[in-house]
């Protein structure tokens, strides 16, 4: 069987082998920046070990795809997003507090901690897919007293007024590398961090699952709030199945894009935007020094 691709005049035949070969090069050139070996620096081994995790111990680790089981898969994604977006912490000089918004394994916070930062990670229950009643965080508005969900994604019950969250899925990973956490809800603000606590702020492939796109900069004025210098957000690519549900979410999306690139109060203004997945994902907030 072939299949013909049409542009113009000229008709290209390829067999299906060779659309998939021609498929799977496409998805490597717009993943190239996680997976390449960028500059060819040695990753130290001692990040590169398995978990310690005891096998069969907890089933909401085990619900996660295998991939992110991985310590070395999940360090050399996050040692290449460093260089990409945070070269100036591989270098020596004055240690950062970072925060990471939705830290999952814990990776990002592993490679900064290498480079002798002081780290906290920040994770919540999973919200994303519909509940019992419907309700996805994605398409909720900030602070919102209408949206309510008994369980998460991984049917784990969800804290009630007061309560701390006790276990989401990737806790006994970030208990296996010791990464100190704080755990809220992102989707309310405000957070429960004083005023400029950290130094650098980071929110990868996160913001999406905690409002609508509309509400997104309201998020990002309380990272300016709790953060002295630098926000990084990496947005994940938008999904079609948004749209059908919500009719207002791709332009709202892209609204918001455009407001990341636009980003200048509260102190911080857009100083770079970054290629990811084929299109502009990535944005660095950085401080004004004038204020």
């Amino acid at each position: 069987m072939s299949l013909k691709l049409k542009e113009n005049d000229d008709t290209v035949v390829l067999s299906r082998k060779e659309f998939r070969r021609l498929e799977k090069a496409v998805h490597r050139a717009n993943i190239a920046g996680d997976v390449a070996d960028l500059f060819g620096e040695p990753i130290p081994k001692t990040l590169l070990s398995d978990y310690d995790i005891k096998e069969g111990e907890n089933s909401l680790t085990r619900a996660l795809q295998k991939k992110y089981l991985s310590r070395a898969r999940n360090t050399r994604r996050c040692w290449n997003r460093v260089q990409q977006y945070l070269p100036e912490l591989m270098q020596p000089g004055q240690p950062k507090k970072v925060l990471e918004m939705s830290t999952a394994h814990g990776g990002m916070l592993e490679v900064l901690r290498h480079f002798g930062h002081d780290v906290m990670g920040n994770d919540y229950a999973n919200m994303v897919s519909r509940g019992d009643d419907g309700n996805r965080a994605l398409y909720r508005s900030v602070n919102d007293t209408g949206f309510s969900r008994d369980v998460d994604d991984y049917g784990v019950p969800l804290p009630s007024n007061g309560e701390t969250l006790r276990d989401w899925p990737y806790r006994q990973i970030i208990e296996s590398i010791d990464v100190p956490m704080s755990l809220f809800d992102a989707g309310q603000i405000p957070y429960p961090h004083h005023d400029k606590e950290f130094d650098y702020l980071l929110c990868f492939q996160a913001i999406e699952h905690y409002c609508h796109p509309r509400d997104w900069m309201k998020v990002v004025d309380e990272f300016c709030r709790i953060t002295k210098e630098s926000i990084i957000i990496l947005l994940n690519p938008k999904l079609d199945w948004l749209q059908a549900d919500d009719e207002s979410y791709d332009s709202d999306f892209a609204q918001a894009k455009l407001a990341l690139r636009n980003y200048d109060r509260n102190g911080f203004r857009c100083t770079s935007c970054h290629i990811q997945w084929g299109t502009v994902h990535g944005f660095k907030l950085t401080a004004n020094p004038a204020g």
